[in-house]
């Protein structure tokens, strides 16, 4: 009986110390200590009426609006016409940073909207940018 009453304490203590206190849980102001967030000066890049065989860029520009470093681990585009250059540095609190994207018309013919997903540390994890051209032959 003993044995059973000191195993439940046993598994009750290590229960309470893996999950963590009360004071651990985050404030109720939507923004946990420590967070890295993103403000984007745009996410849709209008690139208008462009000539087939044009090569283009654009630079998007955001502001690390988090309390910690925002870390950008890759761009990955919708296309095979599209290349994104992301910073190879942390970016620190209040700083800006820029996503700039290397857009190939080649073969591209009418509307066009190319995508680019972001992929980070900032909330949300996963943040999209946009291309949109109309493609017109020489």
């Amino acid at each position: 009986m003993h044995t059973c009453i000191r195993l439940g304490i046993w598994a009750f203590m290590v229960v309470w110390i893996s999950c963590g206190s009360p004071s651990g849980t985050p404030q109720s102001n939507g923004q946990s200590a420590g967070e890295a967030r993103i403000s984007w000066d745009d996410t849709l890049a209008d690139l208008g009426t462009l000539k087939e065989g044009t090569e283009v860029e654009h630079t998007f520009t955001f502001k690390n609006t988090g309390s910690t470093d925002v870390v950008i681990q890759q761009a990955i585009p919708s296309c095979g016409c599209t290349i994104a250059s992301i910073p190879d540095k942390p970016v620190h609190p209040a700083q800006q940073g820029h996503v700039v994207v290397h857009f190939r018309t080649a073969g591209q013919l009418g509307e066009q909207i190319k995508q680019i997903t972001i992929v980070c540390n900032a909330h949300p994890a996963k943040q999209y940018l946009y291309l949109k051209a109309r493609i017109i032959q020489q």
